[in-house]
């Protein structure tokens, strides 16, 4: 369902847009053909060609972010989540996506099972994802799950101590990017605390999440549940996350 509206608004978004640069392009031909002087015919028409022919890239890089950010994040599918990567980064004559190829990438090694590689990535790019409180908190939570699926639970509090202070000190100019109740849960089970874990998970708005983002927290919910002695209910879950996840790494484990 929420892909859908997603479409939906976007789709009309592009309708909008789309109907601008008609009028702009209809106003650069009418300039160009009304002007008397050779030169400035010339020039309306370099410049008008000049000035759509950026904006169609942009919008075309745009759309192929978007087609790539669907692929991972509804579909679940990797491998064509790297097949628009690719095609968007041979189309990005002006590198305006790096920075956010340097987050789709660590998302990317995440989903793969690469859990190491993410961090080190990660490290590699701490200066961009510092560069603004949205990105450091990408970078905070994306290494907390790395933690977490390693089972590297002393360093998933140095995250957790990271995120509760970015909370605390600037929530306001913080993004509402991940739950906080889902933060909260993870917290709860590395220190084996599962059934406050799962009630820090219940909290979660699922509405708000996407296929990768339920996935994520099923698998999460599914093994608080199992460890809490309820191992039916547990499994229910964890086959879930797998069905969600589609070509996630977690779907493996």
């Amino acid at each position: 369902m929420r892909k859908i509206l997603w479409t939906v608004f976007h789709s009309g978004k592009k309708l909008l847009l789309w109907s601008i640069y008609s009028i702009f392009a209809g106003y650069i031909i009418y300039l160009a053909a009304t002007s008397p002087k050779l030169e400035s015919k010339l020039f309306f028409s370099v410049v008008g060609i000049a000035a759509l022919a950026v904006t169609l890239l942009f919008e075309y890089l745009k759309r192929s972010y978007e087609k790539m950010i669907c692929a991972l994040t509804f579909d679940c599918d990797i491998i064509k989540a790297e097949q628009l990567k690719k095609q968007l980064y041979k189309a990005d004559l002006f590198k305006g996506f790096t920075g956010s190829l340097r987050i789709f990438d660590a998302l990317l090694l995440m989903d793969k099972g690469h859990y190491n590689e993410c961090l080190e990535h990660l490290a590699k790019n701490e200066k961009f994802f510092r560069s603004t409180f949205d990105y450091l908190f990408i970078y905070y939570h994306t290494q907390l799950h790395c933690f977490y699926f390693l089972e590297e639970f002393e360093k998933a509090d140095t995250a957790l101590e990271s995120l509760t202070k970015l909370k605390q000190l600037k929530t306001k100019q913080i993004s509402p990017l991940y739950s906080w109740s889902e933060i909260e849960g993870i917290k709860y089970y590395v220190q084996g605390r599962n059934k406050k874990s799962l009630e820090a998970f219940e909290q979660v708005d699922t509405s708000r999440l996407n296929n990768r983002e339920l996935a994520y927290l099923y698998y999460m919910q599914g093994r608080s549940t199992v460890k809490s002695g309820a191992v039916s209910d547990g499994n229910r879950l964890l086959k879930e996350a797998r069905t969600l996840g589609n070509t996630l790494h977690l779907t493996t484990i």
